[in-house]
């Protein structure tokens, strides 16, 4: 993991240190866009006539390039904010199964876990509130609900590249969500010739974890595919953790200069939530099910103009039953959104970048609880139309679990009692 820390020059307006800007927002009830020109100077004008030094063949095989600082491609020493790379090489020789565990090596970022494996996991940059980090997908924004805040809990490190971690206000490039900093996650691409991973391993409390990757390249086709699943009892009753995961990123590229791909993610988590050992629920449940698609294209006209096309669409479903919490009752939630990002990046000269954009974004999202009044869109009616929801889909289920979840078996039996 590599950190490089670049201070802003002092007396300088803040025309000075972001370059000329022009950003647009509108918001209403049903969607969100923004448009904005951004001037990016990558290496500075005063650094371009100072003799840099001869670098060795291994510092120039070495050098790493970062997206997240500026949204276009700069070295990493040339970045203008305070960036951090976790790579695929660190997940490994550390063993590092999900995302939350590699970002508390990170300078500047305090990651909160409320209770075992799965319970909710939380990750504040410089102090500020979870919400105001943006995280991202391959470009895509992954924040949940109606707060902006995310829950790393479910997030594992399968298929998974590289992670940027850019901290300080990158509002600018990414929006209000970004006023603490950016995480974003990057996918692999496959490439060369397809190989495949199968690995399992167990430990105490009935633990048990098995996954499987495989990318490469046949012709023009182009693949990365992660699949895990793991279950784990924990050290008190009803405090299990059931999570399963599927991420592939596909891509068709008939030159390097286009590529159309698509990312495709899916988990669904089974949570027991035991409460203190002086007020104990045995049967308290959290289920959460995230599926996302974002098909893109990569256009590079020529060596100075890029073109960048992503549209996502990513689907939430929560439910906590029975939710032994007084008359407040189970409760059910349902988030979705659909985003449009387009980025245009010309590269006047060696040192000067003008990257303009489109960004539409609607958000739809709902809660029902008993007495409580109902304001938001659609919401599951209840918990056994959420279990044949799952059924529904139980094909694309079917591909990590061949079962339905603790909780809807569950259901079922008190239903028959």
């Amino acid at each position: 993991m590599r950190v490089v820390d670049h201070a802003a020059p002092p007396n300088k307006s803040a025309s000075q240190k972001n370059g000329g800007k022009l950003v647009m927002w509108k918001q209403n009830g049903r969607g969100l866009w923004l448009a904005g020109i951004w001037l990016s100077v990558a290496p500075l004008i005063s650094r371009a006539q100072e003799p840099s030094p001869t670098a060795s063949p291994v510092e120039g095989q070495a050098e790493e390039v970062i997206v997240s600082a500026t949204r276009f491609d700069i070295p990493l020493d040339q970045s203008p904010a305070s960036v951090s790379v976790i790579t695929s090489e660190d997940f490994e020789q550390k063993q590092i199964q999900r995302v939350s565990d590699a970002l508390r090596e990170v300078p500047g970022l305090s990651v909160v876990q409320t209770g075992t494996a799965g319970q909710l996991t939380s990750v504040f940059t410089r102090g500020l509130r979870s919400e105001h980090t943006q995280v991202l997908l391959d470009g895509v924004p992954i924040n949940q609900g109606l707060q902006g805040a995310f829950n790393f809990a479910d997030l594992v490190t399968d298929d998974i590249d590289r992670i940027e971690v850019v901290r300080g206000p990158q509002s600018t490039l990414y929006g209000p969500r970004a006023l603490a900093g950016v995480i974003q996650i990057f996918t692999k691409q496959g490439e060369g010739t397809p190989t495949i991973m199968l690995s399992g391993e167990g430990g105490s409390y009935d633990t048990f974890r098995e996954w499987l990757e495989s990318e490469g390249k046949i012709d023009q086709f182009d693949y990365s595919i992660g699949a895990s699943r793991i279950d784990t009892d924990n050290a008190r009753p009803n405090n299990q953790y059931r999570n399963s995961a599927v991420i592939a990123n596909v891509g068709w590229s008939p030159n390097e200069q286009f590529r159309i791909g698509s990312l495709f993610t899916y988990s669904l988590s089974d949570t027991g939530n035991p409460n203190t050992i002086f007020d104990p629920k045995p049967l308290d449940n959290f289920l959460t099910e995230r599926w996302l698609i974002a098909p893109h294209i990569d256009l590079r006209l020529s060596d100075w103009w890029e073109h960048k096309l992503i549209v996502s669409y990513d689907h939430e479903r929560q439910l906590n039953d029975p939710n032994q919490d007084g008359f407040v009752g189970p409760t059910r939630a349902l988030f979705e959104r659909t985003t449009i990002d387009y980025q245009n990046d010309l590269r006047a000269t060696s040192w000067l970048t003008l990257t303009s954009g489109f960004f539409y974004s609607r958000v739809n999202a709902g809660q029902e609880r008993p007495f409580v009044l109902q304001i938001f869109g659609p919401q599951p009616r209840s918990d056994r139309s959420f279990c044949k929801f799952l059924g529904r889909n139980r094909p694309l289920s079917a591909i990590i679990r061949k079962k339905q979840p603790d909780f809807c078996k569950r259901l079922r039996r008190r239903s028959k009692t």
